[in-house]
């Protein structure tokens, strides 16, 4: 078995738990050797049955250990690639974690430091590049591209040839049509519908259906 440590022990680490537990159950690919978290009251704690064992900086301990992710933030988006750098410069290496319930078409590329969650699918010829985070239940039609270091909440449903720029944050049930752009660094609002290009937005946030810029969200609202 491989040993793996996850970044982060919230929610969404508590749910790579679940992951590698199914993945388990069909090979037996990963041993869980902890947490790491910078949150100093959770140092010791336990949760999921695997132990905070230290802070992102302890990675550099651990040189024959897999690491993944579970750290996002749509308020602070980088985080994620500050995280992936920081530790790929220790010279640690990143695990590719694909929940069995996944359905994934032919010619789909996922790189190294993916997590797919449970239930989603990826059509004929999409593509994760690294350190992309899939919540459950999305839908990657075919031919689209999700750059790297891109979080994608629950049940997001992007149409066939789309392109997810770096570090982008994409909101739980937010919808697109095909063929668009989105810009790096961009936070997508939960439950809005990209109907075109999400590009020249100073904020880089988009809110409503279709999707506005937040700025031009709040004076319509007022």
């Amino acid at each position: 078995m491989k040993q793996l440590i996850i970044l982060g022990a919230g929610g969404s680490g508590w749910d790579i738990v679940s992951i590698v537990n199914a993945i388990n159950a069909v090979n037996g690919e990963w041993e869980i050797v902890g947490f790491l978290d910078d949150n100093p009251a959770l140092a010791g704690k336990e949760f999921c049955g695997v132990r905070v064992v230290g802070t992102i900086d302890d990675a550099v301990k651990y040189p024959k250990v897999y690491f993944v992710s579970s750290i996002a933030n749509p308020t602070n988006r980088i985080i994620r690639r500050m995280i992936w750098d920081k530790v790929t410069r220790f010279g640690c290496e990143f695990a590719t974690l694909v929940h069995p319930s996944a359905i994934i078409y032919d010619n789909v590329t996922i790189k190294k430091g993916c997590v797919v969650n449970a239930n989603c699918m990826l059509g004929n010829g999409a593509c994760l590049e690294e350190d992309v985070h899939l919540a459950y239940a999305c839908n990657i039609a075919h031919e689209t591209v999700l750059k790297s270091h891109v979080t994608l909440g629950t049940g997001v449903n992007l149409s066939s040839g789309v392109v997810i720029g770096e570090d982008c944050y994409i909101g739980a049930g937010v919808s697109s049509t095909h063929d668009i752009t989105v810009e790096p660094d961009t936070l997508v609002a939960v439950g809005a519908a990209i109907i075109d290009d999400l590009v020249n937005n100073s904020m880089k946030m988009w809110i409503g259906v279709p999707a506005i810029p937040i700025k031009e969200y709040i004076r319509k609202n007022r």
